[in-house]
């Protein structure tokens, strides 16, 4: 198959399937003490060679935030009117992309609390009276991360970066635009300058990778690269062998992760793209995944944590197990959207009918 000489939206959706899979396997078995007390069976592979690989999971954060600097920077670039950029224009999109993904986010929230509210200790959690009310709606627009309060989910931490990404892209673009790859060099030495929390000072470089390849076209120049598709596919693994046992080396995962994540995220994306996105059958279930990836990322947790445990883990099994958390998230993402989709349809006919009326 031949593929557009462009990183397209379905290329974007099959990484994010494969980045929803690699989140999945990192958060059923990232511990050595997790795998013996629930007594999960690895094989064929030793201890140590499974705990590496689902340690390399981790990595599915940056190709998140890799993907969202990426198209924001695409689409930036694409609104340009005879090359003039407009800042209060792009900033307005943002708040629009900013109360969408809060709006979804929501919608996500209530539906968790209207299933499983009687698992939940809401007064221990939040506390009682108005300021209890006030911390549960601060976690139900996805804010408790950004104002440090509490929350039914700890994974859902995720949502300070995507809001930061939404405002930040649009005001570093200029300067992405212009000085482009040139920025990278000094962006290694901002940590030393300016003070920031765990979550940024560990992805604000992929952000800005991200924002970096859509200027300068890298995957349009890696695509056009003069190479036969097997000597690709063979480089790729090899790179992708490489990346998994330089990142999960005790020194480089301590302490030099923030470097590397966005070069393998980048990796990750042209892998899957190049050579994934055009094998049938496995792109349209990578891409199906992708596009529930949100949801599955937001709700996961419940099932193999917080409150389905001993059901997800009961199957003993990694692969089964890992299936069933796959299967579980996504039927809950799958009928999820069902129900904002007919929503969306009574109110639009509602509204019609009123206004005809």
């Amino acid at each position: 198959m031949k593929r557009e000489p462009q990183f397209t939206k379905r290329d974007t959706l099959v990484v994010k399937g494969i980045a929803i899979l690699l989140m999945l396997f990192y958060h059923l078995f990232e511990s050595r003490e997790l795998l013996e007390t629930l007594n999960v069976d690895h094989r064929p592979f030793s201890q140590d060679t499974f705990l590496m690989l689902s340690g390399f999971g981790n990595i599915c954060v940056a190709v998140f935030v890799f993907l969202s600097a990426y198209g924001i920077t695409r689409g930036l670039s694409a609104e340009e009117t005879e090359g003039a950029y407009h800042l209060a224009s792009s900033l307005q999109k943002a708040w629009k992309r900013c109360l969408k993904l809060i709006g979804s986010f929501a919608l996500m929230y209530i539906s968790v609390n209207l299933l499983w509210f009687s698992y939940f200790d809401y007064g221990k959690l939040y506390g009682s009276g108005w300021q209890g009310g006030m911390l549960g709606l601060l976690d139900m627009l996805g804010l408790a991360n950004v104002f440090d309060t509490p929350t039914l989910n700890m994974t859902w931490w995720y949502m300070e970066t995507a809001l930061v990404i939404i405002f930040l892209i649009p005001l570093i673009y200029p300067a992405v635009k212009k000085a482009g790859r040139y920025l990278l060099l000094p962006a290694l030495l901002l940590p030393s300058v300016i003070q920031m929390d765990g979550d940024m000072a560990r992805y604000y470089l992929v952000m800005l990778l991200g924002a970096v390849a859509a200027c300068e076209g890298w995957f349009e120049k890696l695509f056009a690269w003069k190479l036969k598709k097997c000597w690709k596919a063979l480089l790729g693994l090899l790179l992708l062998v490489l990346a998994v046992l330089v990142r999960q080396n005790f020194m480089v995962h301590s302490y030099f992760l923030w470097i590397l994540d966005g070069p393998i995220a980048l990796l990750l994306c042209w892998f899957a793209s190049e050579l994934l996105a055009g094998i049938p059958g496995l792109s349209h279930i990578l891409a199906f995944l992708g596009r529930y990836s949100m949801n599955m990322f937001f709700v996961h947790t419940f099932f193999y944590m917080s409150l389905f445990r001993g059901f997800i883990y009961s199957f003993r099994y990694a692969g089964l197990i890992f299936l069933v958390l796959t299967g579980v998230s996504l039927i809950y993402s799958i009928v999820l959207e069902l129900v904002k989709s007919g929503g969306k349809l009574l109110f639009t006919h509602f509204h019609k009918k009123t206004h005809f009326s």
